[in-house]
C-alpha cells in the first residue's frame, strides 16, 4: 500500500473516531439549543419548585441537637407519656420543672416501673413529702448536656443540688452505664435543651 493510501486511511480513521466521540456531545448541545419553549419552561419550573434535601439533617445541628429534636424540650420527653408519671408528679410538686429553662440539662428519669421497686409505704411517704421529693429529684438532674458517650468517660458529676454522684460504666449495672447506683436502660433521648436517660431505679 502506498504512503498516500496509508495517510488517507489514517485520516478516515481519525475522522470516524472524532465523530463517535463528539457525536453525543453535539446532540446534547443541539438538543438544548433547539428544544421547544414548552420543554424549557417545564425544566425551569422543576428547578424553581424543587425543595432542597438536607442530607446532613440526620447528623444533627451544629450545637449537637438532632434535627428531629430541635422543637422538643426535656420536659416534653418526660411529661404526658404515661411512663414517668411519678417523676412528673415530683417535678411539678417541687417546682423544679420551672427551673429547667434557659439552659441545657441531663435528666436521669426513673420509669413508674422503677418506682414500683419501692414498697407501697415508701412510695406513698415520698410522694407526700415535698422536701424529700425535692432532694430526690435534684439527684436526677445534672446541668449540661451529656450523651451516653460522655457518661461512659466520666467518673462523677455534680447534680442540681451540688452533690457529687458516681457516673460511668458500672459493675453494679452489669458493665453498662450507671449513675448513683442505678443502671441506665435507655440512653440519648434528645431535646433542644438537654438529654434524657431512663434508669432502672430512683437515685436515693
Amino acid at each position: 500500500m502506498s504512503d498516500a493510501n496509508v495517510t488517507q486511511s489514517n485520516r478516515l480513521v481519525l475522522f470516524l473516531g472524532l465523530a463517535m466521540a463528539l457525536g453525543p456531545l453535539t446532540a446534547l448541545s443541539l438538543g438544548n439549543k433547539y428544544a421547544d419553549e414548552e420543554t424549557r419552561e417545564r425544566a425551569n419550573a422543576g428547578l424553581e419548585n424543587a425543595e432542597p434535601v438536607d442530607v446532613l439533617a440526620r447528623y444533627g445541628k451544629p450545637n449537637g441537637v438532632p434535627s428531629y429534636a430541635s422543637d422538643k424540650h426535656v420536659l416534653d420527653l418526660v411529661t404526658g407519656s404515661g411512663l414517668f408519671d411519678d417523676f412528673e408528679t415530683m417535678l411539678t410538686a417541687t417546682g423544679i420543672a420551672d427551673q429547667l429553662t434557659g439552659g441545657d440539662y441531663t435528666l436521669f428519669v426513673p420509669s413508674d416501673e422503677a418506682f414500683s421497686r419501692m414498697s407501697p409505704e415508701q412510695r406513698a411517704a415520698l410522694l407526700n413529702d415535698k422536701d424529700a421529693m425535692s432532694r430526690i429529684v435534684s439527684k436526677h438532674i445534672i446541668p449540661g448536656r451529656y450523651t451516653a458517650t460522655d457518661l461512659m468517660q466520666m467518673q462523677q458529676a455534680r447534680t442540681l443540688d451540688g452533690e457529687m454522684i458516681p457516673v460511668g460504666t458500672s459493675s453494679e449495672a452489669g458493665g453498662h452505664i450507671g449513675v448513683g447506683g442505678a443502671g441506665v436502660v435507655k440512653t440519648n433521648l434528645f431535646a433542644a435543651d438537654g438529654v434524657v436517660h431512663v434508669i432502672d431505679r430512683p437515685i436515693m
